[in-house]
């Protein structure tokens, strides 16, 4: 890929339910978009520059409450390869002031908005269903709200011994399977997304050098491994890199009494290195300036087959 001449394309739906956008890819537009392991849905932060008053009255209302729930789609790339690094739903708007000229709306949006906070399960699971069923049965609970099924991983074909009622929130039927077959399951560009926990998503490794973007030294933390490279959307979670064990540093260890052998693990190489450099990743961070210097992906991966997995930091809560 060619990693020149950065493209950003961003269009927001005017109005939930209906099919009329604003492209507003021609305005400086920052953003940080963040996906973590668990307990947070994909989020996005996005500032767009000097809009109209009359554009961000019709986006936001001429309050800044206006109605929230609008699709966002955020494109990015290089030349002629655009890919989404987001896709959600608006649940705030915000307007303010760089200085006395510049001004900005910010877009706060989550991923399967609707499947994670306002979804609700009520059914009855019979006897001898197994966990493929069930697996398919979350697949049509997404999708009525607007969720279509990414990759999501084979799971055991064991039956249920006897009969379970469900009744309550989907992110809570949604817990219930993913710690019961051993998987992660996130919401990412309104698809759904599962694999088995300490896996990943069957895709091809991309290898991280220099010349495909890598930046700096890959460094090993208690967090996992942290690697920041040019902006590249095809960088998922649930993927996989492979990096060159001769560049990544280690962390020096706690030298608190405390600290001694709680830390050392996940900040040596030999426990905490993936097999001949093949890491998968746990959280991945894009961020970008369209009229500055910020251009960046940063991942947190763990060794594939390693003993250490993160034990804080963002592959846990999205909390750098």
């Amino acid at each position: 890929m060619k990693q020149w001449k950065r493209k950003c394309r961003l269009t927001v739906q005017v109005q939930k339910g209906q099919e009329d956008a604003l492209d507003l890819s021609e305005m400086r537009i920052t953003f940080r978009i963040s996906q973590a392991t668990v307990d947070n849905p994909k989020f996005a932060e996005i500032y767009i520059y000097n809009l109209s008053p009359d554009t961000m009255n019709r986006l936001s209302g001429e309050n800044g409450f206006g109605e929230t729930g609008q699709t966002v789609i955020l494109e990015a790339g290089y030349d002629g390869e655009l890919d989404i690094v987001f896709k959600g739903q608006v649940f705030q708007y915000r307007r303010g002031r760089d200085n006395p000229t510049d001004t900005w709306l910010c877009i706060l949006a989550q991923s399967g908005n609707n499947a994670v906070n306002y979804a609700v399960v009520n059914k009855s699971l019979p006897a001898g269903m197994t966990q493929q069923q069930i697996r398919d049965d979350l697949k049509e609970e997404f999708k009525k709200c607007g969720v279509d099924a990414g990759y999501m991983c084979d799971v055991s074909d064991q039956g249920l011994p006897r009969g379970k009622t469900f009744s309550g929130m989907l992110r809570d039927y949604v817990k219930q399977f993913t710690q019961t077959n051993n998987t992660d399951l996130v919401i990412e560009d309104d698809q759904a997304v599962m694999i088995p926990r300490g896996g990943g998503n069957g895709e091809p490794a991309f290898v991280m050098t220099p010349e495909t973007g890598l930046i700096g030294m890959p460094q090993l933390t208690t967090e996992g491994l942290k690697v920041t490279c040019l902006l590249n959307p095809r960088l998922k979670w649930g993927g996989q890199v492979q990096v060159d064990m001769s560049r990544i540093q280690t962390q020096s260890f706690d030298i608190g009494y405390s600290g001694q052998y709680v830390d050392q693990p996940y900040k040596d190489i030999k426990s905490a290195q993936g097999i001949n450099g093949f890491y998968n990743i746990v959280s991945v961070n894009h961020s970008g300036d369209t009229r500055g210097d910020d251009w960046y992906t940063e991942l947190v991966c763990v060794g594939v087959g390693s003993k250490a997995t993160p034990l804080t930091g963002a592959a846990i809560k999205a909390v750098q």
